[in-house]
């Protein structure tokens, strides 16, 4: 299946430090062992596939921002609730360079998965 993303995130997915990706999936499509086509552009004359892998694993992934101040947000893999720490390597792992960067991208509640291509889970 082809899974978007933005120029951003292309070398640190080549190089080996973006190791899953979050995602909405409200129809459960993301399984294990599925084929990911990672692309730029995707939809438009510009689309590129730049890599192929397999799904290796899917965790539920759940934000709830109850404030703007950020030591209020939680974060819970599998229903569990990450520390600060944890959330920082969360961060690192999907390809953000910092805690700030993330919580700009994930500025509102969300429900999704984790979708990985390396053996690392939570």
């Amino acid at each position: 299946m082809i899974l978007g993303f933005k120029k951003q995130f292309v070398q640190p997915i080549m190089e080996g430090t973006k190791i899953h990706s979050i995602r909405e999936d409200k129809h459960r499509r993301w399984k294990a062992e599925m084929k990911i086509h990672f692309a730029t552009g995707v939809r438009t004359k510009n689309y590129n596939q730049f890599k192929q892998a397999v799904c290796v694993s899917i965790q539920e992934i759940e934000i709830i921002r109850k404030s703007d101040y950020l030591n209020e947000t939680v974060v819970k893999i599998d229903s569990v609730q990450l520390t600060e720490k944890q959330v920082q390597m969360l961060a690192w792992n999907d390809g953000f360079e910092n805690l700030i960067d993330f919580w700009t991208w994930f500025s509102e509640d969300f429900k999704g998965v984790i979708i990985h291509w390396t053996d690392f889970n939570y």
